[in-house]
């Protein structure tokens, strides 16, 4: 005995229907990646060695442009900021936030009166510039300062001075090239 066959019918209702709903989905799919895109698909390259060990010139990343935003930026997270007036952008770390009293004394970092403890960011700050004295940021400023301290034109210089929040483009969120070096970094 043959086997029996069934079949199926397909209307064009089916059809309709299966195929708004793939363009529903590509549609999501897109736009999703947009927006994905647009928070953390800025790409900044590192110029010079003022982030040295941390990020290395040459090195390309990724912003977060939600923190800065949305999100408040932290102590110690490497924020991309530009200057009025200049040309490029520039990334550092955050020393101080708003709204803090900050001053270096003997290459020690106080906030507010109490010493921040030692780190690797600030171990080779001999140099205090303008934070010789007690420096209070404004709600809207913050005092960032790059790693590698003696090549470093950072907020200690009056050329450079405290960040306002507006001139902050994001937080270094991925360093994908060199490929070896890939790390997470917020």
């Amino acid at each position: 005995m043959a086997g029996k066959r069934s079949y199926e019918v397909v209307t064009a209702g089916d059809i309709v229907k299966t195929v708004s709903v793939w363009i529903i989905d590509v549609i999501l799919v897109v736009s999703l990646g947009l927006v994905l895109t647009h928070l953390f698909g800025t790409r900044v390259r590192m110029e010079g060695s003022s982030m040295t060990p941390t990020i290395s010139g040459g090195d390309r990343m990724l912003l977060n442009r939600v923190k800065g935003k949305i999100i408040p930026v932290k102590r110690y997270d490497i924020v991309v900021f530009h200057l009025p007036g200049q040309d490029g952008v520039y990334l550092k770390r955050v020393l101080a936030l708003p709204g803090e009293t900050l001053q270096i004394i003997q290459g020690v970092v106080y906030i507010n009166g109490e010493a921040l403890p030692e780190s690797e960011y600030t171990s080779t700050l001999a140099y205090a510039g303008v934070a010789v004295s007690p420096l209070t940021l404004r709600k809207d400023e913050y005092f960032v300062i790059g790693e590698n301290a003696d090549a470093s034109l950072d907020s200690r210089f009056t050329d450079v001075g405290n960040i306002p929040a507006e001139n902050i483009l994001g937080t270094v969120w991925i360093r994908f090239a060199p490929f070896k070096n890939l790390k997470f970094l917020s």
